[in-house]
């Protein structure tokens, strides 16, 4: 009787070892890619300027960035004439390990447009930078 309860024992352990080894291992291939990151990071951060939260929106850009450029300056650099009424990010595309263009569907209105007038559909490509291991809005404006 005590040798099956230690082989059983030593089953459980080398059960539970084994489904770890699993475990780590699936972990290890879920690393999202570079495009996955990206995408996830720029729909942040048009939510954020959708919202007109562009303090949120500001962190996205780059360290050296908010090193040289306030966050008052950089608000400044939008305007209130045009209202976003839709934003997806449509596709990434990495172009290097370290940069990565996203084109962004933009759906908007003019602010004093009337209510019937239809709203403009246009593209954007926007630049992401990988920068100490984190993918960084890199700004034109």
């Amino acid at each position: 009787m005590a040798v099956s309860v230690s082989f059983t024992r030593s089953c459980r352990r080398a059960l539970a070892f084994g489904l770890a080894a699993i475990v780590l291992a699936g972990c290890a291939t879920m690393v999202a890619s570079p495009e996955k990151v990206v995408q996830e990071r720029a729909t942040e951060n048009w939510k954020a300027r959708q919202a007109n939260d562009y303090d949120k929106a500001y962190a996205f850009t780059p360290p050296s960035y908010r090193a040289v450029t306030s966050l008052e300056s950089f608000k400044r650099g939008f305007g209130g004439a045009v209202q976003l009424k839709d934003v997806q990010v449509d596709k990434v595309v990495c172009e290097t390990q370290d940069k990565c263009v996203a084109t962004v569907r933009l759906e908007a209105k003019f602010a004093l447009a009337r209510a019937n007038t239809p709203p403009i559909v246009t593209y954007y490509d926007e630049v992401w930078v990988r920068e100490n291991s984190q993918w960084w809005l890199f700004p034109t404006q």
